[in-house]
């Protein structure tokens, strides 16, 4: 097992031209930095690449009633360019911030779905259908539980769980990168490789209505539990475009205790407050934040997930096979970009991945690579990667975003040569 001993008070900057101006404690808040990081091995069995059916009964029915979630505000690289979809105010400087929204489902609440689920589905062992029987089985990978014990012992678990449930600090230096360019996606085909949350492809998502943006991770839980949830949460559920009825309602209650219960002893309303607004207790599936309850029909959860099929197709398991999946007719049907970030830990996944990179990207597209100079215990590097991509001879690399740190975080672009 490793360990990295570091944490995102490290993440210090010091190149205003390169480097994200991302804020500590909103680094520390959005993303779990590598402190205590921990890999292990495991058996040499990998999950075969196939494409996951979101519009499947077994899939739609892993969707909650109800997700809560949080609101991932990251910096933009350089202020004015337009890129941000809101603004953030230092509360101890006051100084304003131009900021990407994103929205993601809390973790907890995940880790709280998958226990509840296992305990479900325990519970009604002498009752299962044969179909329940049937898609217990032919989930690969880990199941639920293991999955969820396996991430509170080791972040990652080579071929087993990749570490998809959580947001580390490359993805949001992806999304800040993806929003100082300000491209125009519209008609573009996107892939996002070992995706977990998700934000970077989901940025894209939310920049244009007719980009095409594939998502991919090795764990399906992962996908149906943190990807797809975080999908319908910034396209077609958004909480932004949810009816206010609810906030007006409680407003006029409020309005109307006022008036009548007149001026009370402030001890008093501070104690009635700590019972009507009880410390939340996540064992108790009670999360801090907010939540957005989705329809309960199986009708109306499959509408929703033929509207994402549209603009979007998920993938599971290992790169190798993953190309074959896909099945591309030409190179016109290949990606225009693809992204990938905190994916290059393990050197022994490399030729893996820059095999996928190479065989999915179109002529004339681009790939982003997100990562840290070096990973500690495991053998994952930036310059490893690079020797590889420059002994093929393929493609031109260079580093397009830098953000010095503990260990210094880096962006790499790569494009055909001519």
């Amino acid at each position: 097992m490793f360990k990295f001993n570091f944490t995102a008070e490290d993440l210090e900057i010091d190149d205003p031209e390169l480097v994200t101006q991302q804020d500590e404690d909103q680094i520390e808040e959005l993303s779990k930095p590598l402190e205590s990081l921990s890999v292990s091995s495991s058996s040499s069995t990998v999950v075969p690449a196939s494409r996951l059916d979101i519009q499947s009964k077994s899939c739609l029915q892993s969707l909650p009633l109800t997700l809560h979630y949080e609101l991932a505000q990251i910096p933009v690289l350089k202020q004015g360019t337009g890129a941000a979809t809101a603004i953030s105010i230092d509360m101890k400087t006051g100084e304003k911030k131009e900021i990407v929204t994103i929205y993601k489902r809390n973790l907890e609440d995940v880790k709280f779905q998958i226990a509840q689920d296992d305990d479900d589905f325990d519970t009604e062992d002498n009752n299962k259908t044969k179909e329940q029987e049937v898609a217990k089985q032919t989930i690969s990978g880990p199941g639920g539980a293991e999955m969820l014990a396996l991430a509170g012992k080791s972040d990652l678990v080579k071929g087993v769980y990749e570490g998809g449930l959580k947001t580390w600090e490359c993805a949001l230096d992806l999304v800040a990168y993806l929003a100082e360019q300000n491209e125009n996606y519209d008609g573009k085909k996107v892939l996002e490789l070992g995706c977990g949350s998700a934000l970077p492809g989901i940025y894209i998502l939310t920049q244009s209505n007719s980009a095409k943006v594939d998502l991919q991770d090795y764990n399906d839980q992962v996908l149906r539990l943190v990807t797809l949830p975080n999908v319908l949460l910034n396209t077609y559920v958004r909480p932004d475009q949810q009816p206010a009825e609810e906030e007006e309602v409680e407003e006029e209650i409020k309005e109307q205790k006022e008036k009548t219960e007149g001026e009370d002893d402030e001890d008093d309303e501070d104690d009635e407050d700590d019972e009507e607004h009880p410390e939340a207790d996540p064992e108790d599936g009670d999360f801090r934040g907010v939540e957005l309850d989705l329809p309960d029909s199986f009708e109306d959860k499959l509408a929703l997930a033929k509207k994402v099929e549209a603009q979007s197709s998920f993938y599971m398991g290992d790169w190798s096979g993953l190309v074959d999946v896909m099945a591309f007719s030409g190179d016109e049907d290949k990606y225009d970009l693809i992204l990938t970030s905190e994916t290059i830990y393990a050197e022994e996944s490399h030729q893996k991945l820059y095999d996928t990179i190479k065989n999915s990207l179109k002529r004339g597209g681009k790939a982003l690579v997100a990562a840290k100079t070096f990973y500690f215990g495991v053998g994952g590097d930036i310059l490893s990667f690079r020797r590889l991509i420059e002994k093929d001879n393929v493609f031109n690399v260079k580093v397009v975003f830098s953000a010095q740190a503990f260990v210094r975080r880096e962006i790499l672009e790569l494009t055909f040569k001519a």
